[in-house]
């Protein structure tokens, strides 16, 4: 048994994504940079006298400005094959450096300005691993006390450890926090993104069960529009998938109609004709609003009195069968007994006469029920290439002792000489010679008695095919019909089963068999086998028939 192997497709797409999603992120941090930057540079030529931003030493701050804008332009000048980690680490390793030296330039940590470290640690944290968004927090925390520890050697202003060290808490709770949050976040993405990978296989399954459905299927709203429809009710409601309405009123007013008083009455549904065939409608509410949808299942009723009827039938012959089985012991003794009268010597004329006609009718019921015993066995197909004219060639020599003995000529025609056809030979030999004896029976009488047997291959669908045709009478056209019923027999000592048999061995095989009048007005039997496989196009296909 094969296994069923399933391909996470959402594995191979999320590190793509993932990266797409961190080189946006690294886009917005260049966009802050570039933000902060201009803005402090601006601050320092224009608004020094109302914020005291870099009054400590104002060159290195424009120096330190200067140049962490022009880094922010930086990104638009990069190769398309750098890595995202190494720009990163490069990008926050001058923030932490810019930052410091403008903290340094402003009087130190009381400036305020190491707040502008919580963003780019903050989307460190995001894009990378929480250890490494760590280790850049206690960078930024020690650049803080660093720089304090160099003010207070130098003395050039009060060094604020406290505020140094709770700026470098700050820093790493948010880098801390900012990675914890991201890797929820991701694991969140992936289990949304799994869930929506197994919807959409089960929505697929869904629609695929739906459509291979037997039932027609169509799902409406409250105001009579179509969201689906399967092929089984397409094929019922007689309409293309291209040319299909979007509102059942458009298609069927019948069934629209009856819908709308479901709606109203909840009263169930009953058959409505449409183009010509009986359908069932059975509804059922996909929710307890009267504006949800409904699912409509439609249903062919002239197929579900086949279905009702196949099951009768069978039962009927499991039935017939066991009855068949009973009477048989009952019939092989009255046959028995007819025997034996008729070896009486005290029998008058008209007692034997009597008995003949007892001893004729039993073998007629025990032939009955031999042919009843054997549809009731049921023996499977065992189907096997089958060269056709070796076959014939072979059955012929028995079919010719009978026709010899009624004078009757046979021809046998195979237009290709190879070919073959799929069948289970003790069946054919079965079915051929139920139709063969027919067509003895059928031109016996005939001033010149002919059977023909002719094998050709079909020019409409590429399957081969036989035909077993006489030049008797035919069969009436009121009969035509019925010829393939059990029972049915327009002969006096038939048992009317011989052609139901060979309609059901036929079905068996996978081949199909009708009748039609050959063109001496005689019976023509066509069997129409399974067809050819590819490759056998080399064989002609001419058909002449054989009437």
């Amino acid at each position: 048994m094969t296994p069923n192997i399933t391909i996470d497709s959402t594995k191979s797409t999320m590190p793509r994504r993932s990266e797409t999603r961190n080189w946006r992120l690294l886009r917005l941090l260049n966009r802050y940079r570039l933000a902060i930057a201009l803005l402090l540079l601006l601050l320092l030529a224009f608004g020094n006298r109302y914020i005291p931003y870099g009054h400590h030493n104002p060159e290195l701050a424009r120096y330190a400005c200067t140049a962490w804008l022009l880094f922010g332009f930086a990104p638009f000048v990069l190769p398309r094959n750098t890595s995202l980690n190494r720009w990163l680490y490069l990008q926050i390793a001058v923030d932490i450096t810019a930052i410091t030296l403008l903290i340094h330039a402003s009087g130190g940590v009381s400036s305020g300005l190491g707040m502008l470290l919580i963003l780019p640690l903050a989307l460190t944290g995001v894009i990378l691993p929480a250890r490494i968004a760590a280790m850049f927090a206690a960078i930024a925390a020690l650049s803080l006390l660093g720089e304090e520890l160099y003010a207070h050697a130098r003395n050039a202003f009060t060094a604020n450890y406290f505020q140094a060290g709770l700026s470098g808490a700050v820093f790493f709770a948010t880098a801390l926090l900012a990675s914890l949050l991201a890797q929820r976040l991701r694991e969140s993405e992936q289990h949304i993104r799994r869930q929506s990978s197994e919807l959409a296989d089960l929505t697929q399954l869904n629609e695929h069960i739906i459509q291979q459905m037997q039932s027609g299927i169509i799902v409406v709203d409250a105001h009579g529009r179509i969201h689906q429809m399967n092929q089984a009710a397409m094929a019922m409601l007689q309409i293309s998938a291209e040319a299909a309405p979007r509102t059942l009123s458009a298609i069927t007013p019948e069934l629209a109609r009856q819908i709308k008083d479901w709606q109203q009455r909840q009263n169930p549904s009953n058959p409505v004709q449409i183009h010509s065939r009986q359908l069932l409608a059975r509804l059922t509410p996909l929710g307890s609003g009267r504006d949800d949808c409904i699912i409509v299942y439609l249903e062919d009723c002239a197929a579900l009195a086949q279905q009702a009827q196949q099951m009768k039938l069978a039962s009927l012959g499991r039935l017939t069968a066991s009855i068949a089985h009973e009477i048989r012991n009952p019939i092989g003794a009255i046959s028995h007994a007819g025997q034996l009268l008729a070896e009486s010597p005290r029998l008058n004329d008209a007692d034997q006469r009597l008995g003949e006609i007892i001893r004729t009718h039993a073998g007629r019921v025990n032939t009955i029920i031999e042919n009843i015993l054997q549809l009731g066995r049921g023996k499977p197909a065992n189907s096997q290439t089958i060269h056709l004219k070796s076959w014939l060639e072979t059955a012929i020599s028995e079919f010719r002792e009978m026709a010899d003995r009624k004078n009757i000529a046979i021809d046998t025609k195979i237009v290709h000489p190879h070919m073959e056809v799929s069948f289970d030979p003790d069946q054919l030999h079965q079915v051929v010679w139920n139709l063969y004896q027919n067509a003895v029976r059928a031109c016996e009488k005939e001033a010149a008695p002919k059977i023909v047997l002719y094998g050709a291959i079909s020019a409409d669908n590429n399957a081969p095919f036989m035909e077993v045709c006489d030049n008797g009478s035919g069969i009436a056209p009121e009969l035509e019909q019925q010829i393939f019923e059990p029972f049915f027999t327009t002969d006096a000592k038939g048992t009317g089963l011989g052609l139901y048999i060979v309609r059901e061995l036929c079905s068996a095989n996978q081949a199909r068999i009708h009748y039609r009048r050959s063109s001496e007005n005689g019976a023509c039997f066509h069997i129409e086998f399974g067809a050819l496989p590819p490759g056998s196009s080399n064989i002609p296909r001419e058909y002449s028939g054989a009437g």
